[in-house]
């Protein structure tokens, strides 16, 4: 019989390796959402939507 403790290790283990391969993937947002990120950040000086634009942004050719 598997031991609890061998239970939750691998749980863990399993669930963390998932979570470590789903993070480093990432969908690029839509043309539509950096346009309003961009419109965001330079008329509100909103920092968030300012990093979203500086990471993602460039295959539209949207660049601060």
């Amino acid at each position: 019989m598997i031991n609890v403790k061998k239970a939750v290790f691998v749980f863990c283990a399993a669930v963390g390796f998932a979570g470590a391969i789903s993070s480093s993937a990432y969908a690029l947002p839509t043309r539509e959402t950096c346009e309003e990120a961009y419109t965001s950040c330079v008329a509100d000086g909103d920092a968030d939507a300012c990093a979203l634009v500086k990471r993602l942004c460039g295959v539209y050719g949207i660049h601060l």
